[in-house]
């Protein structure tokens, strides 16, 4: 036997339908789980693999933060907030206006006078210098008074309606433990000062009279009357918490690629990521993204999300971009500490992932987004709900082989016959023309939907490079978005992630939106209800489709794509292809390999074709089988 083996590689085609909601894992499966076939009939090694699959995670992180002049305030038992006061601390050095004599007795005493001249004494007095309690240990403790911090409580057996306590500025943290802090407002209640306080602070403005006199200078009289401020409401610089806006990662999947590379070259792998968009509040299931690159790291979250800020902030304001309302800042303080401490173990750690990076060591080698669609949005106003809901049906096929994947989507009709895609995505290496290009060979090309902002929530403004160098010129002007091109991962002049155009066999161009064909060229337009097979063959013509960059020139094709028109073929249709190559050179009656190439009806408004000879006639057939 002396078995030949075709020009074109062997490929696994699958096909099935997935969620919407699960479509970039299913397709990352189905794309990982293909058998790919050899000449022998045996199976080859699939070497695509999933190296990193994650869901949705939605957490919170936190920042410390000052504000002056925040009033102290005790929450008492009855669940009140009381004022905070600090005693005077002047009340020891007062003296008597005529003589500079001190008006505060030896064991500490300030005296209170009537408002009639004559410095006549009311029997009340306030300790003003110290005393003492016996704390809940049993241990005797002096407390200065000048300074000290007091509170006012309603006290219904108190002579005069409340009493005043001696507090303490604390802080019971997270874990039950207290300690004293001058930045948080929190307070602990110590013991009762002496009684006359409850008294003087009963005053109208915290005053006290302590002198009230008339007495004659130099044949004139002179009037005194002290009225000090025993205390004033406390204000403290208060450490607090504020959430920062709530961050998210949503679902994504990596695959990695090695493709087959000569006999005495190094294989290198590649990657390539699916990541379903914000899928909050709605979410949004016309698309996904899909990037390629090198040197992905990617390491899974750990622990419960929710744990963040569950307990500590408002439930409803905690969603993706907004910014959640901390309810609790004992419980963010603790969470703030836990984040920001490298020893502390974590409750939560979010997922990362790195890229290689490029020679400036700070740019990541990943390409831009390209938005893969399979739906769009309704218009039509009455419709309470113009989105794709999560659950409605896509369905695909795939050629795949380790070099790479062809990949049709189609959304569901059903819910809206005008609000569906097909489109063609195509990820991996191509069949290069030069036998040493492999290490930059490897990228990707998906159609988009119509840029219309209500349709699919973009525009032509939000692709274009010179509106969004940010995201789509970071490797020059000439760097691809993925979808009006194909994007490849570097240039034989080591360019990056450059735009490479489609070029076929074709007859005349057509450009319906650029002018008018001339009158004597018009019958070449192909005419869209006649035109069949070729009359001469009996068959119809396809071509590869090659891959060129505008300045380095016609680079490969695309392995196992065909273009083809559009025309009197129905979508799923499979063409048979002789490729005129005995499968047995040995044996005539064995046949010859023919390839099977499934067609499609592309019908997505922006793919690579919009920049091709016919951008609107031609559409692709990719390999099923070659037998």
């Amino acid at each position: 036997m002396a078995q030949t083996v075709p020009l074109t590689k062997f490929s696994g085609f699958v096909s099935g339908e997935s969620k919407a909601e699960d479509i970039i894992f299913n397709l990352a499966d189905a794309i990982v789980g293909a058998k790919i076939p050899s000449a022998d009939g045996s199976d080859v090694g699939n070497k695509w693999k999933k190296v990193y699959e994650s869901m949705s995670d939605v957490w919170v992180t936190y920042k410390e933060m000052t504000r002056t002049g925040v009033q102290g305030r005790y929450k008492h038992t009855d669940g009140k907030l009381y004022d905070v006061l600090k005693i005077a601390t002047n009340l020891p050095s007062l003296t008597k206006t005529q003589d500079d004599a001190s008006l505060v007795d030896e064991e500490g005493f300030l005296y209170e006078v009537s408002s009639n001249y004559g410095n006549n004494l009311t029997g009340k007095k306030i300790q003003v210098v110290s005393f003492e309690y016996i704390d809940s240990v049993g241990i005797t403790q002096s407390v200065i008074v000048p300074g000290s911090l007091v509170v006012i409580l309603p006290e219904a057996n108190s002579q005069w309606g409340s009493k005043v306590y001696l507090v303490k500025q604390v802080h019971v943290k997270k874990n039950g433990m207290k300690v004293d802090k001058l930045d948080w407002n929190e307070f602990e209640l110590l013991t009762e000062l002496p009684k006359d306080w409850d008294y003087a602070l009963t005053q109208s403005g915290y005053k006290f009279r302590v002198e009230k006199n008339r007495y004659i200078v130099n044949g004139y009289y002179n009037y005194s009357d002290q009225q000090p401020i025993l205390a004033e409401k406390y204000t403290f610089t208060e450490r607090y918490y504020v959430a920062e806006k709530t961050s998210f990662t949503t679902p994504k999947v990596v695959l990695k690629a090695t493709p087959d590379v000569p006999e005495g070259i190094s294989s290198r792998d590649y990657f390539i990521m699916f990541t379903q968009p914000q899928n909050f509040a709605g979410g949004d299931y016309n698309y996904f993204d899909c990037q390629h690159g090198v040197g992905f790291v990617g390491e899974l979250s750990k622990g419960d999300p929710s744990a963040t800020y569950k307990g500590i902030c408002s439930p409803s304001t905690v969603s993706p971009g907004s910014t959640p309302v901390v309810v609790d800042q004992t419980a963010a303080e603790a969470m703030y500490e836990q984040w920001n401490d490298p020893e502390a173990t974590k409750l939560y750690t979010p997922p990362t992932i790195t890229w290689d990076k490029d020679f400036d060591g700070v740019t990541e080698l990943i390409s831009p987004a390209s938005h893969f669609f399979y739906g769009r949005n309704s218009t039509v106003k009455w419709l309470p709900n113009k989105k794709r809901r999560p659950d409605y049906l896509v369905a695909y096929h795939i050629s795949v082989n380790n070099d790479r994947a062809a990949v049709v989507i189609e959304g569901d009709p059903s819910p809206n016959i005008h609000g569906y895609y097909r489109s063609f995505g195509y990820f991996g290496k191509i069949v290069p023309f030069n036998d040493h290009d492999h290490i930059g060979n490897f990228g990707l090309t998906v159609g988009m939907g119509d840029l219309k902002q209500d349709l699919t929530g973009y525009t032509k403004n939000e692709i274009r490079t010179d509106l969004n160098p940010d995201k789509y010129a970071q490797y020059g002007e000439y760097t691809s978005n993925g979808m009006d091109s194909v994007s490849l991962l570097r240039t034989r002049g080591n360019v990056l992630y450059q735009a490479h155009y489609p070029a076929f066999i074709t007859q005349l161009p057509n450009y319906p939106d650029v002018g008018s064909i001339p009158k004597e060229l018009s019958k070449l337009v192909l005419d869209k209800d006649g035109f069949q097979k070729s009359l001469w063959t009996g068959k119809y013509h396809a071509s590869p489709v090659y891959l060129v960059h505008q300045a380095e020139g016609y680079r490969g094709y695309m392995d196992g794509v065909v273009a083809i028109y559009d025309q009197n073929l129905v979508n799923l249709d499979e063409l048979i292809v002789d490729t005129e190559i005995p499968k047995d050179n040995n044996n005539p009656a064995a046949g010859n390999w023919t390839e099977v190439y499934k067609f499609f009806s592309i019908k997505s408004p922006m793919n690579f074709f919009k920049q091709s000879p016919a951008p609107d006639l031609v559409t692709i057939a990719i390999l099923k089988e070659i037998k």
